[in-house]
């Protein structure tokens, strides 16, 4: 890259200093520090994240911090970083601030940048800002950071979707999977048991004519299901080993009911609908999202469940993936990972949910074009390519130590997964059956005693107080906000009760658990009353008013459910497990 770019160090009228680089000025050759003034004031947009690409002299770094009101996060990126062309300067090293300065390496890896800043957990507004010259100098490298933040964003608003239509869903599943995870907490014992190839079974388009050879190698390979792709397999005559269940939506009960499984056993979230576990006669495996912290550490600390946390992302499939790492050190292969309507196809032959699409969906249902298997133009959604993204990110975060490669034959390129022929994949690394793949595996579930069984309804007993406490602290703080005189400021009277109100409902949350129903409450409260620039006395009261009010009334509402919830789960243990042991 060094011989590319010719870099002139020239002096301006006012003595600073500015660059040039190719017949480009990175910076005014007569005052640099006043436009970059102007530059941040014309740039600057309050509550977003800011990506600067081209740092140069960082005279527009030093204006946009100055600008930067709400702690807003600045990222900047500058290919001349890169093999040392430029210097950062001595007043940015050393400080908090280098450690958002990236070279041209990083733009591949944004996503992983903005995902590892705390301040962004429920941020995903982006500026994005070209000092003078570097869309000119560096054209290709802008385009991929805007195609990398459009990306993000996409994938933000797929995630914050699910998050505010499914949250309360996943806290009743939670629950009421939660006698079933009791004694389904063995996944650890499948910890690399296997060292034979792992086939993960997706249900899109191209699976179909997958199936025969499938069916041919069923006894050389551990077959994974992912989700209601079992019914594409059941329907060829095949049923796999193993069966990942994550949804959480009772229309995803009907993918499983009447199956008559055999030998298949089921791997579910700890959300996933409640009903399918009965659907398995064989014993079944519980686990947690790796980015459910909150959740495992209740179920760790409290009911000393101790579940393997799986990497996954917003498909069944992402989970397959990384529980195959966790089961085998042998060579893994997708299939029917299209992403994409092959053929205009939505999924495989004989899944429930299959249908044709009309063209009439490409300019109504938010489809564009991307690169295919094949490396031809192929349909895709906002949503499926979000989860081709979320692929590629999961290789990025969490290499896997297998050998595995995206043989579909069909949907989209997943970028870092090397594409091979399915039939070449069985060629390559499938010799021979797999004698007794299921030796040992079965009818050893965690034995729960009756002792355990009371142990646990003991802990969600004293968990019903505490949800009252916290119901109790919450219809206080709305009676005293409802009672405050003034409506420009609060009385010191209401802030010392708020306050308080506030230190015991943090002592009293991690005790209970509530963590799915309560998160689109606070994505709601966090991006919904955001302080303005020269906000006045009144207006500032009034927001945090709003804010703190929403907040009380929608944790009590959340409160009341998750009781009810837990109710449920002690009245089951009265019902299904103590009066049982008593006959």
């Amino acid at each position: 890259m060094k011989n590319q770019y010719i870099i002139e160090t020239i002096e301006t009228k006012t003595g600073d200093i500015t660059l040039k680089v190719n017949d480009y000025f990175l910076h005014s050759k007569y005052n640099p520090k006043i436009e970059a003034q102007k530059f941040a004031e014309n740039h600057y947009e309050p509550h977003h994240v800011h990506i600067l690409f081209g740092y140069g002299l960082g005279y527009i770094v030093d204006s946009l911090k100055e600008k930067l009101k709400f702690n807003e996060p600045l990222i900047v990126i500058d290919p001349l970083f890169d093999d040392s062309l430029l210097k950062v300067q001595d007043r940015h090293k050393e400080t908090e601030f280098e450690q958002f300065l990236y070279n041209s390496n990083s733009i591949k890896n944004l996503e992983y940048i903005v995902d590892s800043i705390k301040e962004l957990a429920f941020q995903r507004t982006f500026k994005i800002i070209s000092s003078p010259n570097y869309d000119k100098i560096f054209p290709d490298m802008y385009l991929q950071i805007l195609k990398q933040v459009k990306d993000i964003q996409q994938k933000s608003i797929v995630n914050e979707n699910t998050i505010n239509r499914d949250s309360e869903m996943w806290q009743k599943n939670l629950s009421e999977n939660l006698l079933s995870i009791f004694e389904d907490r063995n996944l650890d014992k499948l910890y690399q048991v296997y060292s034979c190839p792992v086939v993960i079974a997706s249900g899109g388009p191209s699976l179909t004519k997958q199936l025969p050879l499938l069916k041919e190698i069923q006894n050389n390979v551990v077959i994974i299901a992912a989700g209601s792709t079992i019914n594409s397999l059941v329907e060829y005559c095949i049923e796999p080993d193993y069966v990942v269940s994550i949804d959480g939506k009772e229309v995803n009960y009907n993918q499983f009911k009447d199956l008559h499984l055999r030998k298949a056993k089921l791997m579910y979230s700890i959300f996933n609908q409640p009903k399918i576990r009965s659907e398995f006669n064989n014993e079944a495996f519980a686990f947690t999202a790796q980015s459910d912290h909150t959740v495992n550490q209740y179920l760790t600390n409290k009911l000393n469940i101790n579940l393997p946390r799986i990497i996954g992302g917003g498909s069944v499939a992402h989970f397959a993936f990384t529980l195959a790492q966790y089961i085998t050190s042998g060579p893994i292969a997708l299939i029917g990972q299209d992403l994409a309507y092959t053929n205009n196809q939505t999924h495989a032959a004989n899944n429930k949910q299959a249908e044709s699409i009309e063209e009439s969906w490409k300019t109504s249902n938010n489809m564009f074009t991307v690169e295919g298997f094949d490396g031809e133009d192929i349909w895709t959604s906002t949503m499926l390519y979000s989860m081709k993204l979320t692929f590629e990110q999961l290789i990025k975060e969490a290499p896997p130590k297998n050998i595995f490669y995206n043989c579909t034959e069909g949907g989209v390129r997943l970028n870092g997964f090397e594409q091979k022929i399915f039939n070449e994949f069985c060629t390559e690394y499938i010799q021979e059956e797999i004698p007794n793949k299921n030796l040992g595996l079965v009818n050893k579930a965690y034995k729960v005693s009756q002792d355990e069984w009371g142990n646990l309804k003991g802990i969600l007993e004293e968990e019903l107080k505490d949800y009252a406490r916290i119901i109790k602290h919450l219809s206080k703080g709305l009676s005293v906000l409802e009672g405050n005189k003034s409506r420009t400021v609060f009385s010191e009277k209401a802030l010392k009760i708020l306050n308080k109100i506030d230190k015991e409902i943090t002592v009293l949350y991690p005790k209970v658990q509530m963590n799915f129903i309560v998160a689109p409450i606070t994505l709601e409260v966090l991006k919904g009353f955001l302080e303005k620039e020269n906000e006045t006395p009144t207006e500032m009261y009034t927001r945090v008013y709003n804010q703190t009010k929403t907040l009380y009334s929608k944790l009590l509402e959340a409160a009341r459910k998750s009781k009810t919830f837990t109710e449920h789960v002690i009245e089951r243990i009265n019902n299904e497990k103590i009066k049982k042991g008593e006959e």
